[in-house]
Parts: C-alpha cells; structure tokens; sequence
C-alpha cells in the first residue's frame, strides 16, 4: 500500500469524519457506554462537523495532518499550542497532541507513528516540549505514547459526554 502523510485540506472532510468515527468506535467501545458511543459515532458529519474542521485549519497556533493509505483517509493528527488552544496542564512554550485518529483497519502499520513524527518535525522552533492527554483505560493509546517516549507525569478526571473518566497526561521533550 502507498502511505502519504500531509497537511489537511477541506476537501478530505469526509474521509476524516469517516476515520475518526470509526477510531471511536473500535477503540472506545467499552471504555465509554455503547449506547453513548453508538449514538455519537451514528453520523459521522454530525460527530465531527465541518464548521469544527474548518476553524482548526484557519488557526495559526494549529497543524492538523492526514495520513493517506491508496488514497483513503487512514488517520488524523492534530497538535496545538497558545493558551487558547491548550489545556492548562501544557506550560506556555508546550505543544499538545488533541487528537491522534486512525480508522483500525490501518492500526498497526507505523502510520499512527508517521503521523507524529511528521507533525512533530513541522511544529514551531520554540516549542520544546509535548503533551498529551489520554483515559486512563486506553491501555492501547497509553501503550503507543510511551512507545514513542513520552513519560506519565499526572492524571486528573475529565468529564465526557456526562461520564466521569480517568485519564493520565504524558509530556516528552520535542528533540531526542
């Protein structure tokens, strides 16, 4: 298979909403309720809506990249940065993860990998250091992140979509 990774445009659209839809599906199940994880995840244009893409790629402290398998949306990754963009655990000159999303048939082929590196080499200069945000029950994030070396450093509870979570928060430098 072709592997292309780039920066999103707003003609893939579909194919993102289709792929994040389905991440959600296979690898949330069980970790949110499946009535609610069927109900989001139903329409997928309706779960992740083009108005929402279409502000992430008009930010300036925003760089959202697809991964393309034989022309097919595989996955998404999106880092940010600036106070308006970030959680409060990012210090000021980080850069968070918000979203790695690849659809699980592409699980397991280094894309989720390629994606991070190529956003990582695109980030600004002054950002030294990474962050991400994941549930405490995802052993398969948390297991990639540390693969990709980035340490645990505190945990908090979110709450989503009406239900209390767990999750851990990870921080690696931005050059190894």
């Amino acid at each position: 298979m072709g592997q292309t990774i780039r920066r999103a445009t707003a003609d893939d659209i579909t194919g993102i909403q289709r792929a994040v839809a389905n991440s959600w599906r296979q690898g949330y199940g069980g970790l949110i309720s499946e009535e609610q994880l069927i109900e989001l995840t139903d329409k997928p244009a309706e779960f992740y809506p083009e108005e929402r893409f279409q502000r992430k790629l008009s930010d300036e402290e925003l760089l959202f990249f697809v991964a393309l398998s034989d022309d097919e949306i595989a996955g998404i990754i999106n880092f940010c940065w600036g106070e308006d963009n970030t959680h409060e655990f990012v210090k000021p000159d980080g850069c968070e993860i918000r979203s790695l999303y690849l659809d699980p048939k592409f699980w397991r082929e280094g894309i989720g990998t390629s994606l991070f590196e190529t956003g990582r080499k695109a980030i600004p200069g002054e950002i030294d250091e990474l962050f991400v945000e994941v549930l405490s029950a995802n052993e398969r994030g948390r297991a990639f992140y540390e693969s990709i070396e980035f340490t645990r450093f505190d945990h908090r509870t979110i709450t989503l979509y009406s239900e209390p979570l767990e999750t851990q928060l990870y921080r690696r430098e931005t050059q190894i």
